[in-house]
């Protein structure tokens, strides 16, 4: 557990809470791929654009309903095939109900999220190296670390070669790495305040729930 909770802490100490988006529209990705209209209220969409717009994600909704149901008669490989054409598929049909001007501002969205996420992660860090009072060193090697295991995963995702099982192995070890990284490189006062921190917030979080 004390291992599991370490490498959450690591990841929570880098990561910038990005989500996910379409590299080429800017439109913001929810996690089971709806566009959320509130999200899009800039656009000024016209009630016919909202209600098409509901319609689309309903019906993507169920399409990847019915694909997740499908696991266990398809192969991995099509499994994903079919997911990264529905997704594609998706963003065209939202596309398809824009105006130019509205595809434009879409964009600009874009530019700006990405430049807030950047600024969000960096003034996180910066919070973290002054509650636990990491020198300047530390928030490098913290940084490195955090690219090298990144990389490390996209590499171990990407591989043709390697069963889900092997990479799930894998990304495994690499977890165990990055525990060990975080001990090489945090004194055990600041891994202590790191712990008492994720605990004080996980308690915070029941309460309330």
């Amino acid at each position: 557990m004390k291992k599991a909770f370490l490498g959450m802490a690591f990841a929570a100490l880098i990561a910038t809470g990005a989500c996910a988006q379409d590299q080429s529209t800017g439109l913001t990705e929810r996690p089971k791929g709806h566009y959320r209209i509130d999200k899009m209220e800039q656009l000024n969409l016209t009630d016919d654009q909202k209600s098409q717009l509901k319609t689309i994600n309903d019906d993507f909704k169920q399409q990847m309903t019915d694909l997740k149901n499908s696991e266990d008669k398809i192969t991995v490989k099509e499994w994903k095939s079919k997911m990264t054409t529905l997704r594609k598929e998706h963003v065209v049909k939202v596309q398809n109900i824009l105006t130019d001007e509205q595809k434009a501002s879409l964009g600009k969205m874009k530019q700006e999220r990405r430049f807030d996420r950047k600024h969000h992660g960096a003034r996180r860090l910066e919070h973290m190296k002054k509650e636990l009072n990491l020198t300047d060193d530390q928030v490098t090697a913290l940084k490195k670390n955090h690219e090298t295991i990144k990389q490390q995963f996209k590499a171990v995702r990407e591989d043709k070669n390697l069963t889900e099982d092997q990479k799930k192995v894998e990304i495994k070890k690499f977890k165990e790495q990055q525990h060990q990284n975080l001990k090489s490189i945090l004194t055990e006062e600041q891994l202590q305040k790191l712990e008492q921190k994720k605990k004080h917030q996980a308690d915070k979080v029941g309460l309330q729930s």
